[in-house]
Formats: C-alpha cells, structure tokens, sequence
C-alpha cells in the first residue's frame, strides 16, 4: 500500500524544485547574474545563469573590474583606460543589460578595484592608482563624494568590512596594505607586506587581511587587531586575485602563472585543495551561499563556474578578449531595490 503521506511530501519537494524555491545544495547555482570585464574588448559581459546566455555591453577602454550591488539591479564596471589613462565607471541596469550612465572621476586616474558599500546601493569605493586614493562615487547622483588617500603607490584592488567601516587597499608599489576607515574617510594606517601585493581579500569581521605578493609568490595573512603578519603561505606562481567567502570561511587564491585555483580554509590558514589546468584563471568571485565560485579564464575567454563541494568545475561560458574582473549578484526581480 502507497504511503499517501510520502507521496504527497514526495510531489511538494518536486514543485518546489520546479519552483527554483528549493534546490539540491549540490547542483549548480542556476539563479542571478555574473557580470565580467573584458579588457582587450572595452566590453562586459552579463551572463545570465538561468540559461547561461550572455549580453555583450560596450563600456570604454580598458575595463579591468567589475562589481554587482547585493540586489542584484546594479552593477559597476571600472574604465581603467588602454594606453591613455582612464577616468571613468560606468553604471549598468542589469535586468536591461546596458549602461545607464558613465561618472567621470575626474583627477582620479586609472581606476581599478571597486566595492559597493555594505547598506548603501549608491555608493561605490573604487581605486585611483595614479593618484594614490579611494574615491567614494555616488552612483545615484553620478559624482565623486570624496577621496581618500592610500598613502602608497599603485593602489590597485579595494576589500571592505562586511560592517562598511573598514576598506583595506593592495598596493602593487608599495608592497604593501593601506587600511582606511569609511567612517571617517580618514587613512588608519599603512603595513609592510612583500614586493608587488596585488591580490587581496578581507574577512566579513575586519579580523584578517590576505593579501598575495606577484614576486614572492605568496599569500601573506595579516592580523588587523595588530597589524602584524600571522602566517605567510607559500607555493603560488602568481597570486593575482583573491576572494573570499561571505561566511569567512572560505578563501580562493587565482594562479593564471601555474594554472591552479587554489582554495584555503580561513579559519585554519591553510591551503585545502587546488584546481589544475583550467587556462589561465585570473578573476574570482564567490556566491553568497559559498557553494559556487565564478572564475575568468583567460586562455579560451571563457567564465567558468566551480562547486566548491565537488571540486570541479562544472560549466564555462564564452565572453570577449582577456577576461579579468567578476562578480555574481542575485536576479534582481527577486527584490524591490531600486536604483536610477
């Protein structure tokens, strides 16, 4: 005789499937938008991961990084400039795939690292290595706010606070870190890291700072509390960029040089297991549940997705020439945030 009671559990699991309300914690993410910078292309990609379409948005020379809001309506694509210096974001409305509006920065060159402020939609901290800054840009009103000084040369990627006080800066010629606080929009303090910091990431609590030396071929952790370096971890070619988990617990290392994709256990500070051999991986981006990681592979231009629980990469996606930055945000008609 049928269990009437299991059938009908049985079918409610099904439709909420169907649904896309509840999904196997195993299946590929198949929900949002992943938004990519294609340098060599003046170009972002926006891919939609429902049917892994992708829209090609024409943004300016050079762009190198890319950031999507936490509603997933907006997004952000740095125009770092080919050659001739660049002095602009442009703003794209993700559920019509096209740029709304493009800000100038003005004096502040070269922009590379962007961040949304946590709690404020309208508002992006976006680096300016020529002249050593973050300049908070309101994108709603499409005008630089203010600027705040690094204090170090080549100021190049931008990790904030899950709280919105604190933004840490990789500082390619200075070898170095440079802390800020947002509050205040005053400089905290600059600390000594290794030749060549490029790559950086902070944990949700402020507590850590990894930061990944392109000379050295390392990741060094940093304890905030003291400034120090708690842990130096080697046996990267090139850490060029680095993510991590909004849990806190999960770091990805990118190694275009060696061709690996390097995952860490914060917690622990050390490395778990590595992905070889995906073609040049260069930008990271991990989703909110810290189950799928997104990845810019450089070698067949593609944008490839990862199970974290798996450890395999499971799908790529083709965008343009020389994909760099990537970031994933949620379908925005699933939230009634709004921003012009």
């Amino acid at each position: 005789m049928v269990n009437r009671f299991s059938v009908r559990v049985a079918w409610l699991v099904s439709a909420l499937m169907t649904a896309g309300v509840w999904t196997d914690a195993r299946a590929d993410l198949r929900s949002g938008f992943v938004l990519v910078a294609n340098q060599q292309s003046a170009s972002a990609s926006l891919i939609n991961l429902k049917d892994d379409t992708s829209r090609i948005i024409a943004v300016g020379n050079g762009p190198h990084e890319a950031v999507i809001a936490p509603s997933g309506r907006v997004g952000v694509v740095t125009i770092y400039g080919a050659g001739a210096p660049g002095n602009e974001i442009a703003v794209i409305d993700i559920a019509k795939a096209a740029v709304t509006k493009t800000i100038s920065l003005g004096q502040y060159t070269r922009p590379h690292g962007a961040n949304f402020l946590p709690g404020d939609e309208t508002r992006v901290a976006v680096t300016s290595e020529t002249t050593q800054n973050v300049v908070v840009v309101n994108v709603a009103e499409g005008k630089v706010e203010h600027a705040i000084p690094t204090g170090a040369a080549t100021s190049h990627m931008v990790a904030i606070t899950a709280d919105g006080k604190r933004a840490f800066t990789s500082n390619i010629g200075g070898g170095s870190v440079s802390e800020l606080d947002l509050t205040t929009g005053s400089t905290v303090r600059t600390i000594a890291v290794a030749p060549r910091v490029e790559g950086i990431a902070v944990t949700p609590d402020g507590s850590a700072v990894w930061a990944g030396s392109n000379t050295d071929g390392t990741v060094s952790v940093i304890d905030t509390k003291t400034g120090a370096i708690a842990v130096t971890l080697p046996g990267f070619s090139l850490p060029y960029r680095l993510a991590m988990s909004a849990d806190g617990r999960t770091a990805i290392v990118c190694d275009p040089q060696g061709d690996k994709l390097h995952v860490a256990d914060v917690l622990q500070r050390k490395g778990l297991w590595t992905l070889d051999g995906l073609g040049s991986p260069r930008g990271v981006n991990i989703a909110p549940d810290g189950k799928t990681a997104f990845v810019t592979l450089a070698a067949d231009e593609t944008m490839g997705v990862i199970d974290l629980e798996t450890r395999k990469l499971t799908r790529k996606i083709k965008v343009q020439q020389s994909p760099d930055g990537v970031w994933y945000g949620r379908d925005p008609s699933s939230n009634g945030v709004h921003i012009r």
